[in-house]
């Protein structure tokens, strides 16, 4: 017969280790993310965020000398420069033009 704690730290290890995991693996939008990630989440280099960060064109958080960014914003930051299709382009024309005719 085994020993009931041996059982018993067995089962809290495993619980342990499931926490952790979740832990690791939850990644909400309201997550703060450091330089590395962000540029792995986006695709672009180090350079290239610390660049944007220069030119003010990609929202993030300074503390100190450590730069942060917060997931929400930059997927926001990233559907903002959605370009717009020929037809969504030909549409708000059509929608201008309604509104303020020539004549």
């Amino acid at each position: 017969m085994e020993n009931p704690f041996e059982i018993i730290l067995e089962k809290l290890n495993n619980i342990e280790k499931v926490i952790e995991k979740l832990n690791t693996s939850s990644n909400s939008d309201d997550d703060f993310m450091n330089i590395e990630q962000v540029a792995s989440f986006v695709g672009l280099s180090k350079a290239t965020v610390y660049g944007l960060t220069h030119q003010r064109k990609i929202p993030y958080f300074k503390v100190g000398k450590r730069l942060y960014f917060k997931k929400s914003d930059i997927i926001n930051w990233i559907t903002s420069t959605k370009v717009k299709t020929k037809q969504e382009v030909n549409q708000l024309a059509d929608e201008y033009i309604f509104k303020n005719p020539l004549y």
